[in-house]
């Protein structure tokens, strides 16, 4: 499998975006997963806050394995972040029993008190 690393204006990202019945407007950092020329997952992250990236989309088309595909996008996504200078990453959902909780649990992600929406946080570790 092959990562390629887009933006919110990539015809395929839009495309997969569409099939999901999501619309993204905002400037966006997306990865593209494809096997054999294949997108068969994407995932992308905007601007959240002067520390923060947030990621907004992590969709699938396969449910084959699901949670490998998932942690290779996250993971990817959390390495451009740092490369960008972020402190943290965070991503919001609409409801506890969204089945990819599970999977940002598992990478460390912990809910945020407090806030006004179901949001989770992960802190990136800093070597001096």
């Amino acid at each position: 499998m092959e990562i390629t690393v887009t933006d919110e204006r990539d015809e395929r990202f839009i495309e997969m975006c569409s099939s999901f019945g999501c619309k993204v407007e905002d400037p966006q950092v997306v990865l593209l997963l494809n096997n054999y020329k294949k997108t068969v997952g994407c995932a992308s992250f905007k601007v959240y806050d002067s520390e923060s990236a947030e990621i907004v989309t992590l969709f699938l088309n396969s449910y084959d394995d699901r949670e490998r595909i998932s942690y290779k996008l996250v993971r990817q996504l959390e390495k451009i972040a740092m490369d960008y200078e972020f402190k943290s990453v965070v991503v919001s959902f609409d409801s506890r029993e969204d089945i990819l909780i599970d999977i940002f649990e598992k990478l460390d992600y912990q809910f945020v008190e407090g806030a006004d929406e179901i949001l989770l946080k992960k802190e990136f570790k800093r070597l001096i």
